[in-house]
């Protein structure tokens, strides 16, 4: 039976209430200035309740966010969030982006994991919480964590060598099931796609796992706006990649556009819907490829890690 879901990310749902001043003496100091200046005229939270709006309209099975629910990982940003996503009225899984483990801090006290762990069940290693896969008929949604945190003006990831071998033995045993594998990842895992100093430092290892175990499908978020590209999986195969723009950002550029994407994943394939926001609704972008191929390889595969940023 296909899984049918909605994906979104970098949705930067904010709540600031009982925030100390204390707490902004490290990165927060610079990410503030950059909330009060600038993200926050160009995020409109109300977008993502329409996104939730739009998933019951679809009548998808479950809403994928794919990190960055937050903008300076704060307790009271991290319960505004688990309230929203808990009255969705749909199953929903996360993964976090650098947003969520913003500073130390955060990171050290697994503040994501501790408000998010409900939306995360599901396969894992004993003594881990990343990759975890959670199964849906015959696809499985595998979560994986870039999370980090990182220098004031900087928004790397890092998957990290143990995870990255975690997440190989995963996708080998979820292949050899004929599953089809949807890996969730937060930053882009195509070469030139990333700003410097947003790039995943390991984005070469990541590739490495793909090509020698395969997947059906890789999303991600981080740079809002959309991207589409592939990797190149066993024998060639080209394994689709899809970055999402973010959910809530008001933007009326061409491909930087708030954004979501209606997927239906089985092992024949993956059909795909993009919608934009235009300024009054989120509309289907018609220009945007609507479906991939069964796990068939082509006959002349398309080159690797080619991106096309829209």
């Amino acid at each position: 039976m296909p899984l049918r879901f909605i994906h979104c990310s970098d949705i930067h749902l904010l709540d600031l209430a009982g925030t100390s001043p204390a707490r902004f003496l490290n990165k927060r100091l610079t990410g503030g200035v950059n909330l009060l200046l600038n993200r926050r005229r160009k995020h409109d939270p109300d977008l993502f309740r329409r996104i939730v709006e739009k998933a019951h309209q679809h009548q998808a099975d479950r809403l994928v966010v794919t990190g960055d629910l937050t903008n300076l990982a704060l307790e009271s940003e991290f319960e505004h969030v688990r309230e929203h996503l808990d009255r969705a009225g749909l199953p929903v899984t996360v993964i976090p982006g650098n947003h969520d483990a913003y500073t130390r801090g955060s990171a050290r006290e697994k503040r994501f994991e501790q408000y998010m762990a409900h939306l995360m069940e599901g396969e894992r290693e004993p003594g881990h919480d990343y990759p975890f896969v959670q199964r849906h008929g015959d696809t499985a949604l595998v979560g994986v964590s870039t999370a980090i945190p990182s220098l004031p003006l900087y928004a790397v990831g890092r998957v990290g060598d143990e995870q990255l071998a975690r997440l190989g033995r995963a996708l080998a045993r979820l292949g050899d099931e004929g599953l089809a594998r949807v890996v969730l990842i937060h930053h882009p895992v195509l070469p030139g796609v990333a700003k410097p100093r947003h790039e995943l430092l390991d984005l070469d290892a990541f590739g490495r796992v793909i090509a020698e175990h395969g997947a059906e499908l890789v999303l991600h978020g981080h740079e809002h706006k959309r991207i589409e590209g592939h990797l190149l999986g066993p024998g060639d195969r080209p394994v689709p990649v899809h970055g999402v723009g973010s959910g809530t950002y008001l933007s009326q550029k061409p491909g930087k556009h708030g954004a979501y994407a209606f997927y239906t994943v089985d092992p024949g394939g993956v059909t795909r819907e993009y919608h934009r926001w235009d300024g009054r609704d989120f509309v289907p972008d018609p220009s945007t490829p609507s479906s991939t191929p069964s796990s068939t390889p082509p006959s002349s595969p398309p080159p690797a890690h080619t991106a096309q940023p829209r």
